[in-house]
This record gives structure tokens, sequence and C-alpha cells, in this order.
């Protein structure tokens, strides 16, 4: 196994990352949000979205590196268990904090002036992706599980 590899697993992820073009925005500074939140992808806009998707877990990169830089990973953890569903999950980050490199999440909708962007991961090995992209915080349920067996 390379360096690579270990910063990087080899896992089949895909990650999609959407938000509303709004009538004020500007949708290269849109596109620049999204490409700021997703690492590397093609981009598309349809109708008023904009959609950014990527595959590998190396798009999760600018969102692994926010979220241990702002100490929210048990805020993320929390977010990401209450929005799975089978092999996905999703947050929402701060579209106007993304525009400047920063990754900042959003409990809801309403909390994003500009309206958030939704980043989805869908990944088979979804509970590793999750423990990967919040490397600093370990799962507690797992643990419990270990330490009961």
């Amino acid at each position: 196994m390379t360096s690579i590899d270990k910063l990087y697993p080899p896992w089949v992820v895909k990650v999609v990352g959407e938000t509303l073009i709004n009538p004020s925005e500007d949708p290269d500074r849109v596109i620049k949000c999204l490409q700021n939140s997703v690492n590397g992808g093609s981009i598309s806009i349809r109708n008023n979205t904009a959609t950014i998707s990527s595959e590998g877990i190396q798009s999760l990169h600018h969102v692994r590196i926010g979220i241990k830089s702002r100490l929210s990973a048990g805020v993320a953890r929390r977010l990401l268990d209450l929005n799975r569903s089978d092999s996905t999950t999703w947050i929402l980050l701060n579209k106007q904090a993304a525009y400047s490199g920063i990754i900042a999440l959003v409990e809801n909708w309403n909390e994003s002036v500009l309206g958030p962007i939704r980043i989805t991961i869908h990944s088979t090995n979804l509970d590793q992706v999750i423990d990967w992209l919040l490397h600093c915080l370990k799962n507690p349920k797992a643990e419990k599980k270990i330490k009961e067996e």
C-alpha cells in the first residue's frame, strides 16, 4: 500500500455538490463555491441549480480539511448520521463561506442566507468513508460495540 493509498483509500465513492443559483448571484461565483467544496469533478448548470459531481475519496479532501480546521467533527458526525439512508448521506455547507474557501457546516436550509450547498456522499463503504472524513473523531457507536464484544 502506497502513501497515497493510505491518505486516499481506494473505496468507491461518489460525491455530488449542488446549490441554487439565486437571481442576484453570478453563476461563476457559485461554481467557485462548489469547486472550493468538492475537490475536482464536472460542473453542470441546469435551470437555476449548479451541480458538481466527482468520484473517489479525494473528492472529499476540502471537506475533510475544513472539518478538522474548524473542529466541527462532532457536529459533522451527528449530521451525517441523521441524514443517512443506506449507502448515502449528506451535509449542508454555507455557500458564502465556501466562496472564501472555508468549510462551514449549517444544520438547516435557513441558516445560509443565499441557500446552502448540499454535499451528498454515496458509497458501499459509507462507515469507513465517514470515519476517514472525520479522522479526528472516533465513531462512538463502533467503539461501544468493540467494548461490548
